[in-house]
């Protein structure tokens, strides 16, 4: 399978570009509100749990992330491996973050989430939740960086 956009989102943060990249890793983690037991292996690596539905049953997955691609203060992007039911269920995400200051004093950030190598029956199940997850978290960081900004 070629590599899926899933959620993209564009927004502009009140705030320099070096300000924004010092705040977004911890704003991506209290962002994301269904995971759980993170662990942090080391400053690129990380795993954790994370609650899901399918078919309307809660689902919990193994994730493993890893930054990559890191160019500070202009980009980072998350290669996150996720991995359920026993097996049964895996999928390659990444996650990309673009800082590009465009006045004084603000940052255009750009968020954008693909997945790819996802089967047929993960597709099927997992897509819209992984839609809507990717969408969210999107949203919960603009607003959370507009707070801190």
């Amino acid at each position: 399978m070629a590599c899926l956009t899933i959620a993209e989102r564009n927004f502009v943060i009140e705030a320099s570009r070096d300000r924004v990249w010092r705040l977004i890793g911890k704003v991506i983690f209290s962002s994301l509100s269904n995971m759980e037991n993170v662990e942090i292996l080391d400053e690129n690596n990380f795993r954790a749990i994370l609650r899901m539905k399918v078919l309307g049953l809660p689902v919990n997955m193994k994730l493993k992330g890893e930054m990559v691609d890191i160019s500070p203060p202009d980009s980072f992007s998350v290669k996150l491996l996720i991995k359920g039911l026993g097996g049964w269920f895996q999928a390659d995400q990444k996650v990309t973050f673009a800082m590009t200051p465009v006045e004084q004093g603000k940052t255009a950030l750009a968020c954008k989430a693909t997945v790819e190598n996802i089967g047929l029956l993960p597709r099927l199940l997992l897509l819209g939740e992984a839609r809507r997850f990717a969408r969210s978290t999107f949203e919960a960081i603009e607003k959370r960086l507009q707070e801190l900004a």
